[in-house]
């Protein structure tokens, strides 16, 4: 009986304790989400879809339209890393600043494609490489402690690598060893929304972003269509661990002395990130 009548007092304490805790760490994730600085690490898994076409250089001839994963024998699935950094620059204002890069080589066989200025009549060995740098900023029309929205304007620019070497006839001439390699930089300014919102204010974070660009500038006619979603854990008030999805779509037709053709890519797949903030 002595012991019985402890159980509600110790019971009391226990659940006082509880929620003492419990009040902690909420309060420490409510001032993680108001984070001045943060580090996001990714690798995204995507599923690749890549076109090019290369003209002739001062002809009007074109290239052959090509699919990077059939005729050049590039992987359709490879992991890339990115790396993201972010800061808020007041109250409602915020910039980003992200990096990425794909880069893939391959080997085919082919009976005859026209790539810039040679026409490929044998065994190719390809790489193509794009760098992407995104920088953004953004302003929060909607800031709560639980929930946060608004509006982006900032650029992407990719940084385009194509080279093909083999046996190639140049200029009506047949030569052994050919090698066919174009660079080209192309900006994109563009508009975005972004959100989040953290269910019960816990340790949950869902979050995405919508990027867009379509202009057509000087020799440049181009498209960028980027898309995130993503669902965060916050293992403590300062790290977080992260999957999602991403959609990125990038077309380019250009018509310039040193790029004339097209280059059209899609990546989209699953991402894992780790994500750190102070």
């Amino acid at each position: 009986m002595r012991s019985s009548r402890r159980l509600p007092t110790q019971g009391l304490a226990a659940a006082a304790a509880l929620a003492c805790s419990s009040g902690a760490l909420a309060q420490g994730l409510t001032v993680a989400q108001d984070q001045r600085v943060w580090l996001q690490v990714s690798a995204f898994r995507p599923n690749m879809d890549s076109r090019v076409r290369l003209d002739e250089t001062d002809s009007v001839l074109q290239g052959t339209p090509l699919d990077g994963e059939t005729d050049f024998g590039l992987a359709r699935r490879k992991t890339v890393p990115a790396v993201l950094l972010g800061g808020r620059l007041s109250e409602r204002w915020r910039a980003e600043f992200e990096y990425f890069s794909l880069d893939r080589s391959g080997s085919a066989t082919t009976d005859g494609i026209r790539f810039g200025d040679g026409q490929f009549v044998a065994d190719i060995d390809t790489r193509m490489r794009t760098q992407t740098y995104r920088l953004s900023a953004g302003y929060s029309f909607l800031k709560q402690p639980d929930r946060e929205a608004g509006v982006l304007l900032g650029a992407h620019v990719t940084d385009a690598l194509l080279r093909v070497q083999g046996a190639a006839i140049v200029n009506g001439q047949a030569v052994g060893a050919f090698t066919e390699r174009r660079s080209e930089t192309v900006p994109a300014p563009t508009v975005g929304v972004y959100g989040s919102w953290r269910p019960g204010a816990g340790r949950w974070e869902l979050s995405g972003r919508v990027d867009l660009f379509k202009l057509h500038i000087g020799d440049y006619d181009g498209r960028l269509v980027n898309l995130q979603a993503n669902a965060m854990y916050r293992l403590t008030p300062h790290v977080g661990l992260g999957l999602g999805w991403r959609y990125h779509d990038l077309r380019v037709d250009a018509d310039a002395r040193n790029f004339s053709g097209e280059i059209k890519y899609r990546m989209n797949g699953p991402q894992l990130f780790l994500q750190a903030g102070f």
